[in-house]
């Protein structure tokens, strides 16, 4: 049958229009078909250029700067505060780095675990900010670490490459929309099982996670 709206016939008769295929992938694909040309799934946030360069310059070239994700939207999208820890003090041991602790005033208990923590004179909050003035922040790291939240989406956005921890949560619905994002999954799992029931917080490898951010920084 004939779309009266497009000419197109039913969708059916696309391939790419799978049980498996994502929905972005299978958006961007349909989309191409119909107008013949590339488009790009690629988000962009842009920062006004006196913001990031104000404080790039108060950014030492001594470190590496890290957005570190670890708020989510619930326990069981969030590694464990002490991995992030952990994850810090082995990072900076590699290379001195300043950890922004991409997070809010509902995460506090997290902060101040991290702020009392051994790394904790290495670490800046984020959680008495507004979104638009933790952004200029952002565009200056050099690496986003974390869950699978809205912290990940911007750090995406305003072009940060950036190492996605999916824990319970699809990673075809959420973490390939964007060359930005790396993804690491629970052991057992790959990108194309994780749902919102994989439940795999304490299946992340803390080595795999450690040495991608290594090699991402590099």
């Amino acid at each position: 049958m004939i779309s009266k709206l497009t000419g197109i016939k039913s969708i059916s008769q696309y391939p790419l229009f799978r049980k498996k295929d994502n929905i972005v992938t299978s958006a961007k694909i349909f989309t191409e078909n119909e107008i013949g040309e590339i488009v790009s799934t690629q988000p962009e946030l842009i920062v006004n250029d006196n913001k990031v360069n104000e404080t790039k310059q108060k950014f030492s070239k001594e470190f590496k700067h890290i957005c570190l994700g670890i708020s989510a939207s619930g326990p069981t999208k969030r590694w464990d505060i002490k991995n992030y820890i952990k994850l810090c003090i082995n990072i900076n041991a590699i290379t001195p780095s300043k950890f922004y602790l991409a997070a809010g005033n509902n995460d506090k208990d997290l902060i101040n675990q991290l702020i009392k923590s051994e790394i904790g004179s290495n670490c800046i909050s984020f959680e008495n900010l507004k979104i638009s003035e933790a952004m200029p922040i952002i565009k200056n790291c050099n690496l986003y670490i974390g869950n699978d939240t809205g912290w990940l989406h911007i750090a995406s956005a305003l072009g940060l490459k950036c190492l996605a921890l999916f824990m319970d949560s699809p990673v075809q619905a959420y973490g390939k929309y964007s060359k930005n994002i790396n993804v690491i999954v629970p052991e057992g799992q790959t990108e194309q099982t994780t749902t919102h029931d994989t439940l795999g917080a304490d299946k992340i490898s803390f080595e795999k996670v450690f040495n991608k951010s290594i090699e991402l920084l590099n």
